[in-house]
């Protein structure tokens, strides 16, 4: 009986395209097919310009697509020309597991069939997405070096040419056998920046009153209907426009914050043939912008100080957030992150040190929609709705349902636990195993080598002392639960006032309180919906 087989084709950039396809794995595929006497083509999948890496299985809508047409048994093998092809993490393992248990199975014309039947299969697929996402993060290393070094020669490194500028031909050609191209400026535009540059440095005008006095002069903009503040923002900020092309101008941790202009690389000389602002005006730009950056946040500080002085709050950072754990993002269903931030500074005239802390809920996915909120606006949100939960239930005893509903809390953290524990143990067998196989890779016995052997078990004993860490935690928050449980259970015995405790409450308590009886909080940009433990309807019934 024939098996039909489906092909994955992917690269990871439009640079690797050709023509907009991909016929060397197309034809490396079908090839493989051939010689295979009861393989029969079925169908193709392709994803171009998608990252294996920077991505998750989730976010590839093709491997979604694979996985939905093989809970259908569309098709019986996968066939693939690297594992790479797959996935570039070690996530993905679990991905072609899931293929195996749905009777598929995965092929790559490079390392044979991915097998997941035995243990030693799945620390194999382990092991090979493990390597190919070390050598994403090596590609990844030598991408960035080359660019630096490209900026440091003065040359341009791609992507849109920035307002002011066209690309054209270079007469170089890169290593790939791509024709490199170079900025040339574009006299109208030019004039614009110089119009901008102008506005800021002799009139002292700010972004937004840059971008309203282009817009009045009917100036058409870059690519919408109008100026925009944060578009002259980057005008202002681009080297390019006195020559000079800069990287490491910027760093993600999560998002991504913006690197003092002191620790940008810049080319080594500039590039007399697109300098539209000389070097001493771009500079001064910088000093104006920079010095009322610092007048704004100072102004900002000041403010603070009053506000917590007219409320006798001291400023602290301590237990701030009340909704974490309790809030999700609405849009891809993560919980929210702590993104707050917090200034410090020194009161002059007393020596007094002072910390100003603004609170922020983030999205760790980053969600285009929205994906950072007030903690301010948010709480008060919350505490609103909760204020006006509680006083409905003034004077129910809700004690019953309450540590019903704390046992099965209890319950499930003591499930996570045991889920760790699970991965602790089948992580040290992992260990065991790669141990017992290091002989064999001494001897040229193996598939792999000792020292890549080597490289694993220390990642593996990096990852296994983080499981450790968390069960760690796990263990401790169910103490810190069975604890406050019995704090709060002390506080029953005639129906209490609720909205009264609530409100007396300090952040601690707080939510301690808020996860005792809110299940879920879902943020949307125009929206809060509170998923309360407790229905109205089963308050009153009991």
């Amino acid at each position: 009986m024939s098996k039909r087989v489906r092909t994955l084709l992917r690269v990871s950039s439009r640079q690797q395209l050709h023509d907009d396809d991909i016929p060397v794995q197309r034809a490396e595929t079908l090839q493989y097919i051939e010689k295979q006497a009861d393989w029969v083509f079925d169908k193709e999948y392709i994803e171009k310009a998608v990252s294996a890496y920077k991505n998750s299985v989730e976010e590839r809508e093709i491997l979604m697509e694979i996985l939905q047409d093989a809970k259908k048994q569309e098709f019986d093998i996968l066939l693939t020309y690297m594992s790479d092809r797959i996935g570039r993490k070690e996530e993905y393992s679990t991905y072609v597991a899931t293929l195996n248990t749905l009777g598929i199975e995965v092929w790559t014309i490079k390392d044979g069939q991915l097998k997941t039947e035995e243990h030693i299969d799945k620390l194999l697929n382990f092991i090979r997405f493990w390597q190919n996402e070390g050598e994403s993060k090596k590609t990844s290393a030598r991408v960035r070096d080359a660019q630096r070094e490209m900026v440091k020669s003065g040359k341009f490194v791609g992507g849109k040419a920035p307002f002011g500028y066209r690309l054209v031909p270079s007469g170089e050609v890169s290593n790939h056998g791509r024709l490199l191209k170079k900025l040339e400026i574009v006299e109208a535009d030019a004039e614009v920046v110089k119009k901008i540059y102008s506005y800021a440095i002799h009139q002292g005008m700010g972004y937004e009153r840059i971008a309203r006095a282009l817009n009045e002069k009917g100036i058409p903009p870059i690519s919408t209907d109008r100026w925009k503040g944060s578009t002259i923002a980057g005008i202002l900020k681009n080297p390019v426009y006195m020559g000079y092309f800069a990287v490491n101008r910027r760093v993600n941790h999560g998002s991504f914050t913006r690197l003092d202009r002191t620790n940008w690389i810049y080319s080594r000389y500039p590039n007399p043939d697109i300098v539209i602002i000389s070097e001493e005006d771009w500079v001064r730009a910088q000093e104006i912008r920079e010095e009322r950056k610092k007048r704004l946040q100072a102004s900002r500080q000041e403010n603070l100080i009053k506000q917590a002085q007219q409320s006798q709050i001291p400023f602290s950072t301590k237990g701030a957030l009340a909704l974490i754990g309790i809030a999700y993002c609405g849009y891809c269903g993560k919980p929210l992150k702590n993104g707050s931030y917090c200034n410090k500074w020194t009161v002059k005239s007393t020596g007094e040190k002072k910390v100003s802390f603004t609170g922020r809920y983030r999205c760790p996915n980053q969600c285009r929609e929205r994906y950072v909120y007030s903690g301010k606006t948010l709480e008060d949100a919350v505490f609103q709705a909760v204020e006006k939960y509680l006083e409905m239930i003034k004077g129910i005893d809700v004690t019953e349902e309450w540590r019903k509903r704390q046992i099965q809390h209890r319950m499930r953290m003591e499930r996570q636990l045991q889920a760790v524990e699970r991965e602790i143990r089948m992580m040290e067998l992992d260990m065991e195993t790669l141990e017992g196989k290091i002989p064999e890779a001494i001897r040229g016995d193996y598939c792999f080598s000792a020292e890549k052997l080597s490289c694993l078990l220390k990642e593996k004993a990096e990852i296994l002392s983080q499981k450790r860490d968390e069960e760690k935690r796990i263990r401790e928050n169910l103490r810190n639960t069975v604890s406050q449980n019995g704090k709060m259970a002390n506080r029953f015995g005639v129906p209490p006032d609720w909205g009264q405790e609530f409100g007396e409450a300090d952040t601690e308590t707080k939510r301690m309180l808020l996860s005792s009886l809110i299940e879920r909080i879902e943020v949307r940009d125009s929206a809060v919906n509170i998923k309360f433990r407790f229905r109205m309807e089963e308050l009153t019934e009991s």
